[in-house]
Parts: C-alpha cells; structure tokens; sequence
C-alpha cells in the first residue's frame, strides 16, 4: 500500500480545512469592520478605533446612542452617571422638546433632562426639563424666587403687591433682619410685619414701609409710646417730661400751676388793695397816677405791680438756673422774682406783666403757646421744661407758636 492510500482520510480532512478557511477569514473580517451591524433594534456599533462593540455612551455621526455591556443598543429612559436620558426608537438621544406618552420634556444639547439646580446655581429646572421663570421654588424648605428670564433673585423683591427680601444667596428672608441700615421684621411667608409685634415677651413696632421705630416716641391709635434704641417699647419709667405706664401708654407730666400770688405791700398807700395783690403798672399816659391806691380795678387784678426793674438782673438769673430740672414757668417765675417781681401762672398769663414789644430787648419774656422763656439776645433765649425738664439756653425758635415778646418796667 502506498502513502496516498495508507493517509486518504487524513488527506481528505486537510483538503476539506484548506477550502474552508478563505470563507471564516472572510466571516470574520466582516464581522470586525467598523460601522453598523445588524438590523432595527437588534444594531450594534463596531468601534474604528479597536475594532471592538461599542458599549456605554457612544456619540456617531453627531448623535448620542446608549449600548449596554453586551454592546445591545438601548431605547426610552436611562440613568446615566446620575443624569437622565431618552433614547428614541431609533436608538438616538432626544434634545429639545420631546413629546413622549403625551407629555412635553424640554432635553439639554448634550441629551441630558436637567432638574433642579443649574451647575452656576443661578436657574433652577422642573421635573420636565424647563427652567422656572416668575416663579417661587420651594427646595428643601427654602424658597427662591427666580425673574422672568430664570435668574435667581436676590435683594429687594415685590411679587403681587407684597415686598420681599432675598439674600444674597437667594434664599427668602424671614424674621427680623437689618438692611441698609433698618430693621425689617418679614413674617413666615417673607413679607412685610407692619405694626406691633411681640417677641420674647417684649413688644415692637414696625412702620407701613417695614421700618421698626427706634429710639423715639410714636403716636398709635390716638396713644404715644416710646421706644429705646433697639426699639424695644418702654414701660414703668419717666423719659421726656412723660410718665410712661405699664402698657406703655405715654402721658405728658404737668406740673400744677401756683396762682396764689404773694401779698405785695402798696408803699404808696396804707390802705392794701382788695384781691390781696396790687395791680400791674400801665405806661404812662400823661395823666393819671400809676399809684393802685384806691383805684376802682383793685380788687379785679391778680398781678403785682412791677416797679422799675433791671432787665440785666433777669438775664443774671435766668442763666443762673442753666441745667435745673424745671418747667418753663417756674424757670420765669424765679428769674423774675430776683427783681422782686412775685408772680407764678401759665404761659399765657405772663402777658399781663408788661407790654408787647416788636424791638426785644434782653431779659424780656417770651410767652409762646403753652410755653414761655427769658430773651437773652443774638436770637437766643433760656428755656426751661427742655428735654425732660431741663433748664437750657437754645434760640428763641421752638416747635411752640410765637404770641410775642413782654417788656417789663
């Protein structure tokens, strides 16, 4: 037996691979070639640069497709390295607005859905991809308010008549807050708290533009309060010539009035006048006597008489009383008594001691509306009842009304 026909089978199987293997070359480098293989939804991308599946996001010919570890091509909604994806029916990932089962979702470029906040933190994005433009959002208990074109805003805010505070990171602004120098109280819902307000057991007070009042006293519903620099309201004190009550309520301390004139002797006459006091002395007109003695008005007056006195001496003593806790009657009443005039009255009835004058002269009385004060000059005069009772030297103009300028003697 030959060699051929000792080895037939073996020579058979050789011939056999030998034929088959142009055909599984072929097979294979089909296989292997780069771009797309298969058909619909069972495609698959074979990669140029080493010839292995696509898998993961893979971006071709400018579109973004999803495969799998397997490299199988996926559809609809995917999470994505903690982003959101649509794949459509051809495997392509959906931008822009997309209407799926009905409902419109606005993609990003790069085919992310964005929600919530931007990566500057300045817009923030619905549920559905949209940014919130002239709305409120409410994240994790705080509330934003984004403008018109969806930027965050900070700052004053006005929203359907009601103004608002928004800090610089944007978030709402509640309770009391100090802006711009003010103190604002913002309820719970960020708006302005006017009126009065009660915290911690002490009570405030807040202006119709939002402004706490501080340090000052305010007339509410008809009453006046005071409140101190941290405008706190004030109770159970004296500030200001008022006595302040346990409610607060303001009122203005008056001092009574001493009308009991002092008996004043009539060195011209023995015979006293009838009221007690002798009558004021009048110009002289030519004729008549200044002398009160007998006279028929004696007994209807009820101001002394002022002889010729020293108006330096009035000046002298009203500066002597420079820091005395007084009020402005008793402030005239003193000075005046150094000229041994004796007269305590209100205001208004210290006209009755001279003549009004349009040239003042130093140590004249000024007698105002429920006020009255020595001239002293330059336009200057000493009041007394100033800043809670005190005794000071300021100008003739006060928040009191003007009636005119006495000269005595």
């Amino acid at each position: 037996m030959n060699f051929i026909e000792k080895h037939s089978k073996l020579l058979a199987v050789a011939l056999c691979f030998c034929a088959c293997g142009p055909v599984l070359s072929t097979v294979y480098a089909y296989e292997t070639k780069p771009g797309w293989h298969g058909e619909g939804a069972d495609r698959y991308y074979i990669l140029e640069s080493n010839h292995q599946t696509a898998t993961g996001l893979t971006e071709i010919e400018d579109e973004l497709y999803y495969f799998n570890n397997a490299g199988e091509m996926q559809f609809g909604w995917q999470e994505i390295s903690n982003e959101t994806y649509y794949f459509e029916e051809d495997g392509t990932a959906a931008t822009g607005k997309t209407n799926i089962q009905g409902t419109t979702y606005n993609f990003q470029s790069e085919g992310t859905l964005q929600h919530g906040w931007s990566e500057d933190g300045k817009s923030y994005y619905d549920e559905k991809g949209f940014k919130i433009t002239g709305n409120w959002v409410e994240d994790q208990g705080v509330k934003y308010y984004f403008d018109e074109d969806g930027n965050l805003v900070t700052g004053w805010l006005e929203v359907d008549g009601n103004k608002y505070y928004m800090g610089t990171d944007g978030k709402m602004c509640t309770g009391q807050v100090d802006i711009d120098g003010q103190t604002y109280y913002l309820q719970e819902d960020g708006t302005f708290k006017t009126g009065w307000v009660e915290k911690d057991g002490k009570k405030y007070y807040y202006e119709e533009n939002g402004n706490l009042v501080k340090d000052t006293f305010k007339d509410i519903d008809g009453k006046k309060y005071a409140f101190d620099a941290n405008g706190e309201m004030i109770t159970n004190t004296e500030k200001d010539g008022y006595t302040i009550g346990e409610d607060g309520v303001a009122e203005e301390i008056v001092e009574q009035a001493d009308n009991t004139q002092s008996v004043q002797e009539d060195t011209s006459s023995s015979t006293p006048s009838n009221s007690g006091s002798t009558a004021p002395s009048t110009p002289s007109t030519g004729s008549g006597s200044s002398s009160n003695a007998g006279s028929g008005n004696s007994g209807s007056s009820n101001v002394p008489s002022t002889p010729n006195v020293s108006n330096d001496a009035i000046v002298s003593a009203a500066y002597a009383q420079l820091g005395r806790t007084q009020d402005c009657t008793m402030l005239v009443t003193n000075s005046l008594a150094a000229v041994g005039i004796n007269f305590h009255g209100w205001p208004e009835d210290y006209l009755s001691l001279g003549t009004l004058t349009s040239n003042p002269v130093p140590g004249d009385i000024i007698v105002y509306s429920g006020h009255v004060a020595i001239y002293v000059g330059n336009g200057q005069a000493i009041h007394g009842g100033w800043l809670g009772n005190q005794t000071v030297l300021a100008s003739v103009n006060c928040g009191n009304a003007l009636i005119g300028y006495v000269h005595i003697g």
